[in-house]
């Protein structure tokens, strides 16, 4: 009976592996284009959608945008046109022989145009659709973003790449942009301050490098960087910030974990110093006075002095480097000062402060969210920096030819 039941085990088991079609769905990689970036344009009432395309074949190992001797681009790039955004996207199909793959997408770059008119649509495109990548970096730029993902880069052989680490680089050395993911912006613009910042990406020189004739000089005619902030409002864009703006404002709502300033010399205010800051918290204490609020912002920094220009001559007094940490601190305040006062000018809260009143004040935010902007703009904010130099370098004194020559008497 043992060996009946095991023969007829057997061939219900064969029975149903007879069901199984294996992986149905499958794609191969040579049937894949692998984006790498991605950017939205508008014309007129349509929707441009530009793909950066990796070519696989010309990529390979080691240093540069030509690996092992290869004279092709590493990425293509084109566009499609559509009503909305998934119809352009799927006019792919009457143009590239391979299905887009956007498990690589590291950025997005969305003209200013086209911030201007709205973000909605790329949300929902974004949030809604599963092949389509929440993670990848927003960037805003002031023309066609198209352009962008043309130029190609030094160093990285992948634009789309590289401007992800130059925007990750600058955020962790010197936090004066933010590197935003498009969950983080949805989840910014649903909050209650319904304001967000987003990093500029541009074109620098005249004439764009989209050809490898370009990588046989030493310079680039052009190349992409960094600029200003676009300051988000619901979802559509309303204004920049300058960087010194932007950085007021990443110390208002905490976000520096780097960065440099150059505040003034106590002795001699048409020169500097230069003071990095290695750590940076800040608090926020919000208050109602005569039925308005207030906040309060403390700022408490530590850093180490990079270079000194002022005629300061014993870095080793206590006195003198209280007034060094003072000139940081009225730097930073500086900053704050000119930071709130730009997005209150956009009528944005790109601070935060709708958040920090919701969570202090329930009772009077129910009012005061049905006219939040009003509120918002007469808020009285207090700025205070407290700013501890916790190294001055390796010589005492600044370095200069003249000292150099009467020490060697």
């Amino acid at each position: 009976m043992t060996a009946v039941k095991t023969a007829r085990s057997a061939v219900v088991l064969a029975f149903f592996a007879l069901l199984l079609t294996g992986c149905w769905d499958r794609i191969e990689l040579n049937e894949l284009a692998i984006t790498s970036a991605t950017s939205v344009d508008r014309d007129g009432e349509d929707w441009v959608v530009s793909f950066q395309v990796v070519i696989p074949s010309t990529i390979s190992s080691g240093i540069g945008i030509m690996g092992a001797g290869s004279s092709s681009a590493p990425v293509i790039v084109y566009s499609t046109k559509g009503k909305s955004i998934r119809e352009a996207n799927s006019r792919s199909y009457l143009e590239s022989p391979r299905k887009l793959y956007f498990a690589h997408n590291r950025i997005i770059v969305i003209s200013e145009e086209t911030a201007r008119r709205g973000l909605d649509p790329i949300l929902d495109v974004y949030l809604r659709n599963p092949d389509a990548r929440e993670t990848v970096d927003v960037l805003i730029t002031r023309g066609n973003a198209r352009k962008v993902l043309e130029q190609m880069m030094q160093i990285e052989r992948i634009p789309g790449n590289g401007i992800r680490e130059i925007n990750n680089m600058e955020e962790k050395y010197l936090s004066t942009l933010p590197e935003v993911k498009l969950y983080e912006l949805a989840m910014s613009l649903s909050s209650d301050s319904a304001g967000a910042l987003l990093p500029e990406v541009y074109l620098s020189g005249k004439t764009e490098t989209d050809s490898l004739k370009a990588f046989e000089k030493t310079t680039l005619p052009s190349k992409l960087r960094l600029g200003r902030i676009a300051v988000i409002n619901k979802d559509k864009m309303v204004g920049w910030l300058s960087r010194q703006e932007g950085l007021g404002v990443a110390f208002i709502r905490n976000t520096v974990d780097m960065t440099m300033i150059a505040p003034a010399c106590p002795d001699d205010p048409s020169k500097q110093a230069s003071v990095s800051i290695g750590s940076s918290t800040t608090e926020l204490k919000p208050a109602i006075r005569d039925g308005k609020l207030s906040v309060k912002v403390q700022i408490k920094a530590s850093g180490s002095l990079t270079q000194i220009d002022c005629g300061i001559k014993d870095l080793n007094d206590p006195a003198t480097v209280a007034a060094l940490e003072q000139a940081a601190e009225k730097e930073i305040v500086k900053l704050a000062d000119s930071g709130w006062k730009a997005v209150r000018r956009l009528k944005t809260d790109a601070v935060g402060f709708a958040d920090l009143a919701h969570r202090k004040y329930r009772k009077q935010w129910r009012k005061w969210k049905k006219d939040w902007d009003s509120v918002f703009a007469n808020i009285q904010v207090e700025i205070a920096a407290d700013v501890t130099l916790t190294n001055v370098g390796l010589s005492k004194e600044p370095i200069q030819v003249e000292r150099l020559k009467e020490g060697k008497k």
